[in-house]
């Protein structure tokens, strides 16, 4: 019976234990990012990003939250048959749900990301004939994500998945199928975090 009594009070103190022990990984977060982007394809655009995160910690594995994005990427070409077509600006913000699972538990942690949601995009271009194009939408792509935080700082890659392309019409009057997918590279740090009790 004492053995019964020893084992059921030993169950509930590690019982008590894990508990204790989750709730102080659970946190909320906030990380804010800047960054490079461009476009792959026909168009190379290069541009800046800037984001922030904010995610809810389950424990020090698992989070999930939203990505508020915003980018803008300036430059690029296309050839088609001797004329060169400008693309002067694309801006574009992002709403995503995120979630991330982290691969260890020590400061410098490596994690994989995947998120979804709604884009807007505008893509303005001209021609070397002085015509214009605009094409301006809202989209609903995803985006997987690769990085690792150290501490209180964090690097990542993503890549955003759009599905279609936009047309952008040449000087011959032809039109061109621009992708819509794009990469980031961020550089973030942890804003702030607390620790839900």
């Amino acid at each position: 019976m004492k053995k019964m009594k020893s084992r059921l009070l030993f169950c509930i103190a590690l019982a008590t234990l894990g508990y204790t022990a989750s709730a102080q990984d659970r946190s909320i977060k906030m990380d804010v990012s800047i960054g490079g982007a461009m476009t792959l394809g026909d168009v190379k655009s290069y541009g800046i990003s800037a984001a922030v995160e904010p995610k809810y910690f389950f424990n020090k594995r698992i989070a999930a939250g939203l990505r508020l994005e915003g980018d803008v990427l300036f430059g690029g070409k296309i050839e088609a048959e001797a004329q060169n077509v400008d693309v002067k600006m694309t801006s574009g913000a992002a709403q995503l749900i995120k979630g991330e699972f982290y691969l260890t538990e020590g400061k410098t942690r490596p994690f994989i990301g995947l998120m979804g949601g709604r884009y807007t995009q505008a893509n303005i271009g001209s021609s070397s004939t002085g015509s214009a194009t605009i094409k301006a939408g809202v989209y609903y792509g995803f985006a997987p994500e690769l990085g690792v935080t150290f501490n209180n700082f964090r690097i990542s890659g993503m890549y955003h998945f759009i599905p279609g392309t936009d047309l952008v019409t040449v000087s011959t009057g032809t039109p061109i199928e621009v992708e819509r997918n794009y990469f980031v590279f961020t550089m973030g740090f942890k804003a702030f975090q607390f620790y839900l009790k």
